[in-house]
């Protein structure tokens, strides 16, 4: 293994672990329901390349809003129907998108997460939007620890 190498996997590692753990870490400051959302979409952003992170965070974005999207209106035309039949809709509908877009297989588990945590009586719409707000932080926070290290390790684009 190269010098350039073993420092991309020291960096990989030390990154990835300060961007779940300041991701739980504020998550938790700011009061945030499900303060893993957080922590994982950090996690899953960070790559082993700034190009790739940069994909990956487009990708997780894009994948965010479907999966809300779908678990919205799945929420309001099944009014009343329990969590399983609108989970298979919603897993349905995610599913044939991820299989057209494989960029966009996040939105799967996006729209069951929004639809398993929404509180009982509680609003689908504030469990999307404190789920988009997990995830939008934790994303942050890996892309930010990407650029950080690579511009701090790799200055001459090694």
């Amino acid at each position: 293994m190269s010098r350039t190498e073993a420092i991309r996997s020291i960096a990989f590692v030390a990154r990835c672990t300060a961007a779940a753990v300041l991701a739980l870490v504020i998550a938790n400051r700011m009061g945030l329901d499900h303060p893993v959302w957080a922590s994982v979409s950090a996690l899953v952003v960070s790559q082993d390349r700034l190009g790739d992170t940069h994909r990956s965070l487009t990708s997780r974005i894009a994948a965010t809003v479907v999966g809300l999207v779908v678990a919205l209106l799945v929420a309001i035309a099944m009014r009343g129907a329990g969590q399983v039949a609108m989970l298979a809709v919603a897993v349905g509908i995610t599913a044939s998108i991820a299989r057209l877009r494989p960029e966009l297989r996040v939105c799967m588990w996006t729209s069951v997460i929004v639809l398993l945590t929404a509180p009982p009586g509680g609003s689908i719409v504030t469990a999307a939007l404190a789920r988009a707000e997990e995830v939008l932080l934790g994303v942050a926070i890996g892309a930010a620890a990407h650029g950080i290290s690579e511009r701090f390790l790799f200055r001459r684009g090694a």
